[in-house]
Parts: structure tokens; C-alpha cells; sequence
């Protein structure tokens, strides 16, 4: 009872100021769009998406391990994260300097955006210390620590969209955000007695470590190339012009991506402490988890759909065919959900190799059908693509992969046949409550 009124406070306290965040987000979002235009949205739009590529590959995969070795019994924990910070920095800082260099060759358009932008590299690695709050039940205070991130950041935005700022200043207001973030959970770290051991790195440990965490690394590497792949096959194929549409579709599509993140970190404990322990208790809270999950992306598809129609009241005509392709990225949010939880479940087992195939899968696809569709009917093709492929990978593929048929898809099939039951008790225990 204790540790699911902690998650009830946690999740409503996170719930909160995320709504808070999504609302001052979608504001500035709008009155940035109808600055920059369609044109200038959609540069900044594929500076993110390239620079966010490189950011998962310098994570080299440790996020939800790192949880996992700080959890155990008698882990080294200084020595864990001085490990896993130095590597990340490391291959960060390799990924600038390539960055630079090819930006120097190439000369791309929105080169000073993605030079800012790539800056995170730099400092993404010290976001390992969120693992240990993560492993240490501090989730509430990285929560807040982002939304006071976030503020600085919306200030920032807001003076430069006044005075009629430049592209890269908004750029920076990004990574400011971030490095605020970052500066704050560290600041928690340390003062709850949190300590880091750089010295303890040596080539052959951090080998060690990439290489049960390489699963890990490949799926998400492949997961972000997934979700941003499409606004740079946008602007390769369509125009920046046609990127930037898109773009404000996939911008307020992603600002209900922290839904399903918050349950992973909520769920990701309980789940490893029940299956430690209680062989019966892992597999009910796996299914609570997995219906949770499917509950709350119906409602954040539901609030999506309605808002569609807006889209170009709230961004300005230019952005018209926004509001199309965020009713097909409303429908997406479900599948992935439920490929969230899914990877959540795979984590606490230790089985993130069965989890690649389908992320390759995915990728595949929707590579194929945007070669396919965007030339024809740009960023509408684009949003089907990703529903396809979502459907394929998150869904269908687990009931054919012998990895996942004999084992997920049970699980799967009990959440989606429990799930009128599971609302309904969920609903009472709330009116009760």
C-alpha cells in the first residue's frame, strides 16, 4: 500500500506539472510557428531530429541498465555511474567533433542550428545521475527540476519570439533547457549522498558494460532514428517547407510522449522487486501495467483527435494539413504505448535482444512506405507510415516472434481481454477513494 501511494503521489505530482508544461508548450509552439513560418519551423525541426539521433547513440544504451545494476545487491554504485559517465562522455564528445567536421564538409542548411543544438552532446552524459534518483525513489524531484528547466526556457522563447530573434537563438533556448535539467538533478544527486568515481573507468569495464547493454543501445538508436527519420525524409523528398508542416503535427503529437514514460519509470522497480520475489505478483502487476498503459493512450488519442481541428487556428493557415496528419499520429500514440511497456517488460527481464527485431522491423517499414508515400502525398503519407509500422512492430510482430509469441504476447493478450474489467474496477476504486 505504501509503495503504490508513493506512484499514486509521484505520477499525480509528474501529471501535473507536465500538464502545465504541455499546455504552456502547445502556446509557444503555436506563436513559434507562426514565426518562423513554415519554412523556418521545419529547419529547426530537422536539426532536432538529427541532433536527437546522435544523443541516443551517445547514451550508449545504459539508461534502463544503469537502473538495473544501481538496484542490486551490493552494487558498487559510485563506480557503476563513474563508469557509464565517463564512456557516454567519451563517445559524446567523439559524435561532436564528427558532427562538426561533417557540417564543415557538407556546409548543410541550418548548419549554426544544428552546432547548437549538438552542444548537448557534451553535457547529455551527466543525465546518468537521473538513474540513480530513478533507483533511489527521487523521481518527483527530476520532475521538477525539467518543469523549472522548462520555465527558464518558455521565458527565454517568449523574449525572442518579441524581439524577433534569429533561428539559433531558439535553438539555444533548447539546450538551455536541458543543461538547467541536468544542473538541478545533479545538484540532487550530490546532496543526497550521491557520489561518482571517474577514476574507475578502464577501457575493459566499459566494454563490459556496452556489451550487455548493447540491446539496449541498438533499440533505441533505432526507436529515435524511427521517430525522426521521417521529417529529414520530409525535407529530402518535399522541402523544408513540407517538413515544418509536418513538424507541428509530430511537435503536439510528442507533447503526450511523457505519459507513457512516467509509468516506465514508475512501473520499472516494482516490476524488478516483484519478479525478485513473487513470481505470481510480477505477472498481475506486468498485465495492471500493460492495461494502464493501453487506458491512458485511448484518453491521449482521444484528446489529440479533438484537438486537430485546431490546428490551424492555432498555428496559423499555413499549418492547415497539420491537423490531418495529427488525427493519424492520434491513432499511432496506442501502438506505441503499448511497444513502451512492452520494452519495459523486456528490460526487467534482461530480453532487450528480442525487442530489436522489432524495432528493425519497424524501421524497415517505414522507411519503405515513406520512399513510397511522401513523394506523392508528403507529410500525410509520413503519419500513415508511422501508424503502419507501429501496428506491425508493436503489436502483430509480437504474436509472430517466436522471442515474444511464447512469453509477451500472453501477457498482451490477458491485458487486452481483462481490460473492460481492469476500467471498471479502476473507475470504482477511484469514485470509492
Amino acid at each position: 500500500m505504501v509503495a503504490g501511494s508513493h506512484i499514486l503521489k509521484t505520477l499525480s505530482l509528474a501529471t501535473t506539472l507536465r500538464m502545465a508544461r504541455l499546455l504552456l508548450s502547445l502556446a509557444l509552439t503555436c506563436a513559434l510557428a507562426r514565426h518562423l513560418g513554415g519554412s523556418g519551423f521545419g529547419q529547426i525541426a530537422v536539426a532536432m531530429a538529427l541532433v536527437s539521433i546522435l544523443l541516443s547513440v551517445g547514451e550508449l544504451g545504459f539508461a534502463r541498465y544503469t537502473v538495473r545494476e544501481l538496484m542490486k545487491p551490493g552494487s558498487d554504485q559510485s563506480t557503476v555511474l563513474g563508469t557509464t559517465i565517463t564512456a557516454r562522455f567519451i563517445v559524446s564528445a567523439a559524435l561532436f567533433v564528427g558532427l562538426i567536421a561533417w557540417i564543415g564538409w557538407r556546409k548543410p542548411e541550418g548548419a549554426l542550428l544544428l552546432i547548437v543544438y549538438g552542444t548537448q552532446l557534451l553535457t547529455n552524459p551527466a543525465t546518468e545521475t537521473l538513474a540513480w534518483l530513478e533507483a533511489h525513489g527521487h523521481v518527483a524531484n527530476a520532475v521538477i527540476a525539467q518543469f523549472i528547466g522548462f520555465i527558464v526556457s518558455t521565458v527565454c522563447i517568449a523574449l525572442g519570439i518579441w524581439n524577433h530573434a534569429p533561428l539559433w537563438f531558439f535553438a539555444l533556448t533548447y539546450a538551455l533547457e536541458g543543461w538547467i535539467f541536468i544542473a538541478l538533478c545533479c545538484g540532487v544527486f550530490w546532496r543526497h549522498g550521491g557520489r561518482i568515481l571517474p577514476r574507475a573507468f578502464t577501457f575493459q569495464r566499459a566494454f563490459s558494460l556496452v556489451s550487455r547493454s548493447w540491446p539496449e543501445l541498438a533499440s533505441q538508436a533505432a526507436l529515435i532514428l524511427l521517430f525522426r527519420l521521417d521529417t529529414m525524409m520530409i525535407q529530402w523528398l518535399r522541402g523544408t517547407e513540407e517538413a515544418g508542416i509536418y513538424g507541428a503535427a509530430v511537435r503536439v503529437s510528442e507533447m503526450a510522449y511523457f505519459i507513457p514514460g512516467i509509468l516506465a519509470t514508475l512501473f520499472l522497480p516494482r516490476l524488478m522487486e516483484a519478479r525478485q520475489n513473487n513470481t505470481a505478483l510480477y505477472e498481475k502487476r506486468v498485465v495492471d501495467y500493460l492495461s494502464t498503459s493501453v487506458i491512458l493512450a485511448f484518453v491521449v488519442a482521444t484528446g489529440l483527435l479533438i484537438l486537430s481541428p485546431w490546428m490551424s487556428t492555432a498555428f496559423g493557415s499555413e499549418f492547415a494539413r497539420s491537423g490531418e496528419m495529427l488525427r493519424v499520429h492520434a491513432w499511432a500514440f496506442i501502438p506505441f504505448a503499448v511497444g513502451i511497456a512492452r520494452t519495459q517488460i523486456l528490460t526487467v527481464e534482461d530480453r532487450l535482444a528480442d525487442n530489436l527485431t522489432s524495432v528493425i522491423l519497424a524501421v524497415v517499414i517505414n522507411v519503405w512506405l515513406n520512399m513510397e508515400w511522401i513523394p506523392t502525398h508528403g507529410g500525410i503519407g509520413a503519419a500513415w507510415a508511422t501508424l503502419v509500422s507501429y501496428t506491425l512492430a508493436w503489436i502483430i510482430w509480437t504474436y509472430c516472434s517466436p522471442g515474444l509469441r511464447r512469453h509477451v504476447s500472453g501477457f498482451m493478450t490477458r491485458a487486452f481481454v481483462g481490460l473492460p474489467r481492469f476500467t471498471l474496477l479502476r473507475v470504482r476504486a477511484l469514485l470509492h477513494a
